[in-house]
């Protein structure tokens, strides 16, 4: 199974990369619009986002995935996990086709067991 990590921070995409890679291809996006043309180039299984992100944030990038009418992963479950504990920030991620809104930081094991769940492995 594959996921794409998107976050700007190296230390976060390096925490979730070996919080995941045992058990999953992993790959990294440093912001939303790149995560938008991975996704138009690969399928993947998830997406792990970031929120606040320069170049584009994670839930206009969210927006966007779900309006990809050529788009392989336009149901992608798309996961996000940022700093923000706002109920704002939550819904707004949520309406932009969010599955779920995890706030860092994260424990691996945590983690782990979150995405498990939502890929029913």
């Amino acid at each position: 199974m594959k996921i794409l990590i998107v976050d700007d921070n190296p230390v976060n995409q390096k925490f979730a990369t070996l919080s995941l890679h045992n058990e999953y291809d992993v790959e990294t996006a440093d912001h939303g619009l790149e995560a938008l043309k991975k996704v138009q180039e690969k399928k993947y299984d998830l997406i792990l986002m970031d929120l606040f992100m320069p170049v584009m944030d994670g839930a206009e990038a969210t927006m966007r995935i779900r309006q990809m009418d050529n788009n392989l992963n336009q149901n992608i479950p798309i996961v996000f996990y940022t700093t923000s504990d706002l109920e704002s920030d939550r819904r707004r991620c949520l309406q932009n086709g969010a599955n779920d809104y995890l706030i860092k930081p994260l424990k691996a094991g945590y983690l782990q067991k979150r995405i498990k769940n939502i890929l029913n492995d």
